[in-house]
């Protein structure tokens, strides 16, 4: 039997007593805040598995926040796209239309031209928040602006009615495909008759051979307009479109919605299709103001509602992905980032799970703990108050 009164047992006593007060102050704070811990020592044996699955919800947190940010672009793109894919059937029914009345004047057709570019136009100009959609990854400024430095319209006639306007050729000729001086053989009338028969022409030139009329143009050719015409959708410019009303840049947009995921989703305004809609609509909007019937306006009207067929739905001779194709990239993109989406969800039910396994307390255990612990501190401190009560001249 040991004594009671021993210098020994009273601190003995007292260092389990602190030890158990200690031990019922964390089960309080266990069973306050659900966890086993506030500190990975308190569970070192899972503490590198947590901060590897902590680590691990992070980085899909910040990948879930990339996908959310980029479907709601892409959401937005496919709305856009839509809309812009029901201006181009209006314009292409309003062509057809125009073809198939022999009656119809330019006036109105015009009107409706111009209707079109401008809407199109102001959709690839949306953006959400403050950066814009369609610019490629420069969303600091509108991708489309007719008043840029450069830009020239889509005309092929001038305004009188009768003289062909090299405008669009030249620029197309220097800015797009480079060259120094605008034409190798001398003139507009020369170098359009060369590239379409491959030798000089042999009547004589027109009186202003940049500016000719459409009956000098056509004297020795009659053909030769339609070839200028059909220039507007020819391989050599669906290769190096007419893009000088676009201000964005070249580069596609990326994000990264997992570690070894990156989608790339490049909807730019000056896509082919979204140029070849836009230029058969200017053609359209800068005819001369006259009967529609006229053949040399048909052949543009003609050339105008092919372009937009075209863009609608690309033969595959084409060459350039039509508004159909581009939408169904789109929803390539979007189905390719709900599946990641779907993985990361996964990936956190799952992780939510062991975490909760190494962090949190099972209550009912904790609470009798902490009753047992509450007793046996009681207890601790009634034997403590006793010896502390006692002295040597009561066991003398």
């Amino acid at each position: 039997m040991t004594r009671v009164s021993t210098f020994a047992l009273q601190q003995m006593t007292l260092y389990h007593t602190l030890n158990t007060q200690a031990r019922t102050a964390d089960l309080g704070v266990q069973l306050a805040s659900d966890k086993k811990s506030q500190t990975y020592s308190g569970i070192s044996q899972d503490a590198l598995r947590l901060v590897s699955l902590e680590t691990r919800r992070a980085e899909t947190a910040q990948f879930t926040k990339n996908i959310d940010h980029a479907e709601q672009r892409l959401s937005l793109m496919d709305t856009t796209i839509v809309a812009i894919e029901d201006l181009a059937l209006e314009l292409r029914d309003a062509l057809d239309r125009t073809l198939q009345e022999p009656n119809a004047t330019a006036g109105s057709l015009k009107q409706i031209a111009v209707n079109i570019r401008d809407a199109i136009a102001g959709l690839l100009n949306t953006r959400r928040g403050d950066s814009y959609l369609f610019g490629g990854t420069r969303g600091d400024r509108q991708p489309i602006d007719f008043n840029a430095a450069g830009y020239n319209s889509t005309s092929l006639i001038q305004s009188n009615g009768t003289t062909v306007d090299s405008t669009l050729y030249q620029a197309y000729y220097t800015q797009v495909l480079g060259n120094t001086l605008p034409y190798a053989q001398g003139s507009f009338y020369n170098q359009i008759y060369f590239e379409k028969n491959g030798v000089a022409p042999t009547v004589p030139a027109p009186v202003d051979p940049n500016n000719p009329t459409l009956s000098e143009f056509n004297a020795e050719d009659p053909g030769l307009w339609q070839f200028y015409v059909d220039r507007l959708n020819s391989t050599q410019m669906l290769a190096n479109p007419k893009v000088d009303y676009y201000q964005g840049n070249a580069q596609a947009n990326t994000v990264r919605a997992d570690a070894q995921v990156d989608v790339t989703y490049d909807v730019r305004a000056d896509t082919v299709a979204f140029q070849q809609i836009l230029s058969a609509a200017d053609a359209i909007a800068n005819l001369p103001v006259g009967d529609a019937s006229d053949i040399n306006e048909k052949a543009i009207i003609a050339k105008a509602r092919d372009m937009a067929k075209n863009a609608l739905e690309t033969p595959s001779s084409a060459g350039f992905n039509s508004i159909t194709q581009i939408r169904m990239g789109i929803t390539w993109a979007r189905q390719t980032l709900e599946n990641t989406l779907e993985r990361h969800e996964s990936f956190e039910t799952y992780a939510e799970g062991i975490v909760k396994d190494i962090e949190s307390i099972d209550p009912a255990e904790v609470i009798v703990r902490l009753q047992s612990d509450q007793q046996a501190l009681e207890a601790s401190f009634s034997v403590l108050a006793r010896l502390q009560s006692f002295s040597l001249l009561e066991f003398i």
